[in-house]
């Protein structure tokens, strides 16, 4: 049998080349994220900014806690992930990690995992989240309330990204108590419960949130949905993960600006500024 190829089948046959050599991988696609004028760019005016925001609120303040840049580039790059700008948020993970500060390099990975997650590359989010785990410790390294706060906040999240609440519990008590903010707590316990099968258990916890005067009015609502679903298709699997929305993310950094220590108050507003003035 001949087969006759027109110049019509050759054009389909090179489309349907480029279309499936086209897909990019996780790991170029991160490539594709931290190079080019735009990660450079923002990379150098972020370090600049943050060093003279810094050394000028030290001075101005100095019977108070002085704030240490490495934290601020790490809160930074938590409010570029919820954002939805992960350029730039990998662009403060790795100004930190060059640092080559023990004690916060796994925090950068932490980051850097976090922000591959929401940026839907589950597959190098999990190395990153290993390589970070790896070196992890239980307390943080000091005793200043907005450090610990932004410790327990990247581990916290990245275990619950991994979907291993019990862990993920640990760093949000110790959030809870920096903060005051309990309810992130409360809510990974109740996801622990649900991701180990202990469905009424957890149902019954989170419907204690929901109605916890407490907790964010949004995130109330939220939770109540979530309920009203189950609770209609009685008998099914729960996803642990969907009492754990995105929304959370950017409740916890709401409730970071307003919160009662007044030195973690500042630099979630400071990090709040620097988003409204540095390239982006």
């Amino acid at each position: 049998m001949n087969t006759k190829f027109t110049p019509f089948s050759f054009l389909f046959i090179f489309l349907l080349l480029i279309a499936c050599g086209g897909e990019k991988t996780e790991h170029e696609q991160y490539e594709d994220a931290t190079s080019g004028i735009r990660y450079n760019t923002y990379k150098t005016a972020s370090r600049v900014t943050l060093k003279t925001s810094v050394e000028a609120y030290n001075l101005a303040n100095a019977d108070s806690n002085k704030i240490q840049e490495p934290y601020l580039h790490l809160l930074l790059g938590y409010g570029w992930t919820i954002s939805g700008k992960p350029t730039l948020a990998f662009a403060e993970a790795d100004i930190v990690e060059e640092d080559k500060d023990a004690k916060l390099v796994y925090l950068a990975q932490s980051l850097r995992s976090i922000t591959m997650y929401q940026a839907g590359w589950p597959g190098i989010a999990k190395e990153e989240a290993i390589k970070a785990k790896e070196k992890v410790a239980k307390t943080p390294n000091t005793n200043v309330t907005y450090e610990a706060a932004v410790f327990y906040l990247l581990m916290g999240t990245v275990f619950v990204k991994e979907k291993d609440f019990e862990q993920a519990k640990f760093f949000w008590a110790g959030f809870a108590t920096e903060t005051d903010i309990h309810w992130p707590y409360q809510l990974c316990d109740a996801a622990a419960d649900l991701n180990a099968g202990r469905i009424q258990q957890g149902l019954q916890k989170v419907k204690v949130i929901s109605q916890d005067p407490a907790v964010p009015p949004i995130l109330r609502a939220a939770l109540a949905a979530e309920i009203s679903k189950i609770e209609i298709h009685a008998g099914g699997d729960v996803d642990s993960s969907m009492f754990w929305p995105k929304l959370i993310a950017g409740l916890i950094w709401e409730e970071l600006k307003n919160s009662s220590d007044a030195t973690l108050r500042k630099i979630a507003n400071m990090a709040r500024d620097l988003q409204q003035s540095l390239p982006n």
